[in-house]
């Protein structure tokens, strides 16, 4: 704090020849006209409450975006903003410093491939680079809301958290997701045609739904969470299930969070499915599994002494490939229950679905090309 006292004890007099002096210096110097303080009207920037409560002041317009932390990209790409962003992590972004190329295993970097030969931060963690792209504004996935204020702060970039945790179970905090997102890029029409587009597709699986007479159980493997795995990767809260009122036959992860975790052979045994159906990420892991256990799987599991086994699109990587979990509603809707789903031929479904999610137009044949598997029965048994 300033030494008021000091100050006032100063003589009237000199105080005012002093304050004439500056007075006089600032006008010589073209600085008297003082800039006016911003206010709601003539704001150049607004305040916004991002996903994790936090208030953000963020610029009212945006054109320089860096995200970081996975699925904060996908959600950009859904609401056209791809065009905004100016340089990505290696990480998640199709340029992993690793052996396998898990580029295609995110629909939206198929659908928008010019991300990959954007400018590298390196990672989340390089503040230096970050600061060199001179991005408008962060979009982070980050969960902490200690560790997003300290980068912001020590940034000095505002930083807009979003939730990428958040799945289809929950639609309303999806969609306000989606909107909010819609106000901060300008992008409102967008997220309101995204918004309508998937509550027409929930609408029409509950209606589907509606009409189950026997209900089937499965189990969904393969899982791609925190890296590769094979069939004994499975989660107990599995979206198509859900939403083609199917019985999952696994629990869901004892840690309470949702998501994939590793059951064991024996568990798999006693569960007994009809149907499994494995995720494309580890397709090839999946099989080799099998092929380890084969004799009792195909003795002991009816899904594989049927050879009732098939293949969906990829569900996670590096995040949640949201567009993907509907297509995989409708896929395993056409194999569980094909009297409901008899009008569904799933390549139109998908490439109708991947347009309302990313805006462009995808091929179902180059998408299972390069995500090396996509809907089908494995062909495991031959």
């Amino acid at each position: 704090m300033f030494n008021t006292r000091k100050y006032r004890s100063a003589p009237w007099r000199f105080m005012k020849v002093l304050s004439v002096s500056l007075l006089l210096f600032c006008s010589l110097a073209g600085l008297f006209a003082m800039p006016q303080q911003e206010t709601p009207e003539n704001s150049d920037s607004f305040v916004v409450t991002d996903m994790r409560g936090r208030s953000v002041s963020v610029p009212g317009e945006i054109n320089g975006i860096v995200a970081i932390g996975a699925g904060s990209l996908r959600l950009l790409s859904y609401l056209d903003s791809t065009d905004k962003i100016i340089a990505v992590e290696d990480s998640g972004h199709g340029r992993e410093k690793t052996v396998h190329n898990f580029f295609s295993l995110a629909t939206y970097r198929l659908a928008f491939p010019g991300l990959r030969e954007l400018p590298s931060i390196g990672s989340g963690e390089n503040h230096e680079g970050i600061i060199a792209a001179a991005p408008d504004i962060i979009i982070s996935s980050a969960v902490d809301v200690g560790q997003i204020d300290q980068l912001q702060n020590i940034l000095g970039i505002p930083v807009f958290a979003v939730n990428v945790d958040v799945e289809f179970f929950d639609t309303e905090l999806f969609y306000n997701q989606l909107e909010i997102l819609g106000r901060l890029l300008d992008k409102e029409d967008r997220a309101q045609e995204l918004v309508e587009g998937i509550k027409a597709i929930m609408k029409d699986f509950e209606t589907r739904a509606e009409g189950i007479e026997e209900t089937k159980r499965a189990y969904a493997g393969g899982m791609m969470y925190y890296g590769p795995a094979d069939l004994l990767r499975t989660t107990g809260d599995y979206l198509p299930f859900d939403l083609t009122g199917t019985e999952n036959i696994m629990p869901t992860n004892p840690a309470g969070n949702l998501q994939p975790y590793m059951t064991s052979l024996e568990d798999l045994i006693a569960a007994a499915p009809d149907y499994a159906f494995i995720d494309a990420a580890n397709v090839n892991l999946s099989k080799a599994g099998f092929m380890t256990n084969r004799n009792v799987l195909e003795e002991q599991v009816p899904a594989f002494t049927n050879g009732e086994v098939y293949t969906t699109f990829v569900y996670k990587y590096y995040g949640t490939n949201w567009e993907n979990q509907l297509i995989n509603v409708y896929y395993i809707g056409t194999v569980l229950y094909p009297q409901l789903y008899s009008d569904i031929a799933i390549n139109d479904k998908a490439e109708e679905i991947w347009n309302l999610f990313f805006g462009v137009s995808l091929n179902y044949n180059s998408v299972i090309d390069m995500q090396k598997a996509g809907p089908g029965r494995v062909d495991w048994f031959n």
